[in-house]
């Protein structure tokens, strides 16, 4: 779904898309679902590469790309995360995960959506391989999850901003500055390889063909409107509420970003993508609540205002300056699509 920035601007205030993404995360309260099968599914509807491409070096890659408050980025494990966010949020609870490995295994599952099938499948791996006696790993992935909960540790943001307060609860979104998401993708060592600055005629057997995002009328024509010299940078945007599986389930809506001008093979990896923030989901007192239209018209007004405070870095300059294989280029950020449930 390619769009520019008035239309995304429509789709933003498609009333039914979020009032559907909201009455869906409230419908799945109290209905006991099966968490296997929940992140098994999304696993197979999301993920086209292997377990293997998800833990391979580029995990690591990305951890030491990371930019988090008050740690160094390499030396950052889930633990520093439990102590920045008790900064945060007074009222997380004390509780550590019993060593870094166990950290930093739930740390690699909540960034890169691991079902637990392949979660468990990691764990045996290590068991088998690392001959010792008594394994440092939570026995599944469902333990490791349910410590999580106990930590209250929604993922690994650095930051929170209160949206609003609704029925005397505080909503919260948790996030990734923009820009920090966007420098992690950039950063990835084969990244340039398969990055793309400019538009391209893009033809088969003389015909013209379209196969990626720079080879189509609206990145030709969002191009041609750019001051000369300038690139486009296509930001791309996309939502699963069913990813929530590390809270409760009608609490939080995650929203991840990637790059457009990725080539969709090397885009499909886990670590082109990154975890942009959870969108609070607002709970309506009773079902005559539920229903109103104010409450509605609250919903979306919320969705808006986290949206906004969430991209607002990357407009508030109309163009930013950012690295691509060591070397400094002018962008103008556009959102060319949004993907969501």
């Amino acid at each position: 779904m390619m769009i520019d920035s008035l239309e995304s601007e429509n789709l933003l205030n498609n009333e039914n898309n979020f009032e559907s993404i909201h009455e869906n995360s409230n419908e799945d309260e109290g209905e006991g679902e099966n968490e296997d099968e929940d992140n098994d599914s999304y696993n197979a509807e999301v993920e086209e590469e292997s377990l293997t491409s998800d833990i391979s070096h580029s995990s690591v890659s990305f951890f030491e790309n990371m930019e988090l408050s008050n740690s160094e980025p390499e030396n950052y494990s889930f633990n520093n995360y439990a102590s920045d966010y008790n900064n945060i949020c007074e009222e997380a609870e004390p509780i550590e995960f019993p060593n870094n490995a166990y950290a930093d295994l739930m740390a690699l599952v909540t960034n890169y959506n691991l079902s637990n099938e392949a979660t468990n499948a990691v764990i045996r791996f290590f068991n088998e391989h690392s001959n010792l006696p008594l394994s440092p790993l939570p026995k599944n992935a469902k333990k490791g999850r349910e410590l999580m909960e106990k930590m209250k540790i929604p993922t690994l943001t650095s930051k929170k901003h209160k949206i609003l307060t609704h029925n005397n609860i505080d909503y919260y979104l948790f996030y990734h500055p923009v820009l920090n998401c966007i420098k992690n993708i950039l950063s990835i060592s084969d990244i340039s390889q398969n990055f793309t600055l400019r538009f391209e005629n893009f033809k088969y057997k003389g015909e013209k063909a379209y196969s990626e995002q720079y080879t189509g009328n609206w990145w030709k024509n969002t191009e041609a409107s750019l001051p000369h010299g300038s690139n486009l940078l296509s930001i791309i945007l996309y939502s699963d509420a069913t990813t929530t599986d590390t809270l409760s389930k009608s609490s939080l809506h995650p929203i991840y970003i990637s790059i457009g001008n990725i080539s969709t093979k090397r885009r499909n990896k886990s670590d082109a993508k990154q975890l942009l923030g959870y969108l609070p989901i607002l709970k309506a007192k009773d079902k005559s609540e539920k229903k109103s239209k104010d409450f509605k018209k609250l919903v979306r007004l919320t969705f808006h205002n986290s949206m906004k405070f969430l991209l607002d870095p990357l407009f508030a300059e109309k163009c930013i300056d950012l690295e691509v294989d060591n070397k400094t280029f002018w962008f103008f950020p556009r959102i060319s699509t949004i993907i969501c449930d």
